[in-house]
């Protein structure tokens, strides 16, 4: 069965296992970058981050397990053809299955604000998951370490995608995510003094 519908430029459709290779590929940088910007962090102020490497040794783990693993083969294929200025549509059934996992994986990893809301459903903006959702999400019950962690991730995909991570701050922090004012001062802090480095090649 066809489930993905490539635009006519493309002269060949990816198969599962070109989607899986990426997937591994491209998750496990994107896991190995955070922890250094974790180990950047810790070592920034060891008093309040004392810890966080430890806490960031499974980071994103769940993308490699059900139910998160199949949709994210797709989410994070999707992402590949944006990049690369390739169309790349999916079944509505599959754009389902990807924003499920989504809010699967942002309810069940520390890292994420949405992890610390008393809401588990509606957290997730189904026609743009980089965009907010209808309402803000309450993330100030998130503790300094998971701050830090979200920061390090943060910091992994600048360093990815060559973006900066204060302009994706001010489009989201008392936007998507209701911080306080201490947390807020935190995160400004930490991707003020981390320095996103060039990535490598």
């Amino acid at each position: 069965m066809n489930i993905i519908k490539l635009s006519r430029t493309e002269s060949t459709e990816p198969d599962k296992e070109a989607m899986k290779a990426f997937f591994d590929k491209r998750t496990n940088k994107h896991i190995d970058l955070v922890k250094k910007y974790c180990k950047k962090i810790e070592n920034f102020d060891s008093d309040r981050f004392d810890g966080l490497c430890d806490q960031a040794k499974d980071h994103d783990q769940s993308k490699f397990e059900d139910p998160e693993y199949e949709p994210y083969l797709y989410v994070t294929w999707s992402y590949k053809c944006k990049d690369d200025g390739k169309k790349f549509e999916v079944p509505e059934e599959i754009d389902k299955a990807m924003n499920e996992a989504t809010n699967h994986h942002v309810i069940s990893n520390k890292h994420h604000p949405e992890y610390y809301s008393d809401k588990k459903v509606g957290l997730i903006n189904r026609k743009d998951r980089d965009k907010p959702p209808a309402e803000m999400v309450d993330a100030t019950k998130m503790p300094i370490l998971s701050i830090g962690e979200m920061c390090a991730d943060w910091l992994a995909m600048s360093e990815e995608k060559g973006t900066n991570p204060e302009k994706w701050a001010d489009k989201n922090v008392n936007i998507r995510w209701k911080f306080n004012d201490e947390q807020k001062d935190t995160i400004y802090e930490i991707i003020g003094e981390i320095k996103v480095d060039e990535e490598e090649k």
